[in-house]
Formats: C-alpha cells, sequence, structure tokens
C-alpha cells in the first residue's frame, strides 16, 4: 500500500472511526499538534539525553500515540486496544517530576530557552506541549472532546519537559539564564 492515497486532494481527511473531516477541523489541528510533539521529542531522542532520561522520552511519546488516537476518533473502538490517557499516566508523570525537579537549583525567575541542544530541543518541545494543551481545552470548552485527564497529562507534561531541559543544562555543565 502506498503512502499516496490522494484522498486528501480536496481538503479533507479521515478520522480513524471513519468520518471524513475538513483538514482545519478543530480535531485535525489538535492531533496535528500532537504529531509536532511527538516528532519534537523524536529529536530530542536523537540528540542522546542523559541515561536517566531517554526511556521517559520514549515512553511519553507511546503516550502521545494513544492520545492521538483519542483525537483522531469520536469513538474508540475497542478492537484497536487503545487504553485512553488516564489518572496514572499523569501519575508517571508526576513521579517523574519529583525525581528530576530536586536535582536541580532552579531560578526563582524565567529562565532562557536553551543552554545545550538538547535542553533547547526539550523546550521547543515544552512549547509544543502548551500549544496542544490549548487545542485540547478548545475541544473540551466545545464538548468535541471530553478527557479531562488527558488534558491534566498535557498540562504535566510541559512541567515535565521544562524540568528534563533543566537537567540536561545542567548535565552539560550550562549555567540557567534567568529573565
Amino acid at each position: 500500500m502506498s503512502v499516496v492515497t490522494k484522498t486528501g486532494d480536496k481538503g479533507e481527511t479521515g478520522l480513524l472511526s471513519g468520518e471524513r473531516v475538513s483538514k482545519t477541523d478543530r480535531r485535525v489541528k489538535a492531533y496535528g499538534a500532537l504529531d509536532e510533539l511527538v516528532s519534537q521529542l523524536g529529536w530530542v531522542r536523537s540528540l542522546g539525553p542523559t541515561a536517566e532520561m531517554a526511556p521517559h522520552l520514549k515512553k511519553i511519546q507511546t503516550d502521545l500515540f494513544r492520545l492521538g488516537a483519542e483525537l483522531a476518533s469520536t469513538n474508540l473502538d475497542p478492537r484497536w486496544k487503545v487504553t485512553p490517557i488516564n489518572i496514572q499516566d499523569l501519575e508517571q508523570l508526576e513521579i517523574w517530576v519529583k525525581e528530576f525537579e530536586p536535582k536541580l537549583d532552579l531560578p526563582r525567575s524565567f529562565v532562557l530557552p536553551g543552554g545545550t541542544p538538547c535542553s533547547a530541543a526539550l523546550d521547543i518541545a515544552r512549547t509544543g506541549a502548551r500549544r496542544v494543551e490549548r487545542k485540547v481545552v478548545g475541544l473540551i470548552e466545545e464538548k468535541i472532546y471530553d478527557n479531562r485527564d488527558a488534558l491534566k497529562y498535557i498540562n504535566r507534561l510541559s512541567d515535565l519537559l521544562f524540568i528534563f531541559a533543566r537537567y540536561e543544562q545542567k548535565k552539560g555543565n550550562v549555567d540557567y539564564e534567568p529573565v
């Protein structure tokens, strides 16, 4: 089967659940932003993050694919065996925040993004998570999507990515640049 299907040539795409919608549909915009975030995290992984962090990033990418299936479907078919993002996923992110945050001496101000290539890439991914969060809030407000655990997950993910970026900077012996 070819990647080229030509089914989107008229500005429509198919949701996983079968409906055809405009490529400007809010769901499509949300899972498009999510796809960008997954790719940004892939870029981070390609840069060789610390060994403590690398498996967590891969797990997060996998979780985000699950969220993508949720966003790209009006009804998750049980045959797909997709578990929606849930409280256990959120709790895992919080465990990682509690694991990494005490290892840092964060300033009480904003910090300029960057420092090392990997920390800069993590900061870009953090902003990607914030974009996804805004899209998911819009879907919830319009009653198009209702998984509030997923919203909390994305919010916590951006916190974790900030922590990971600062951890990478610390491991690279690069001082934070407070604003």
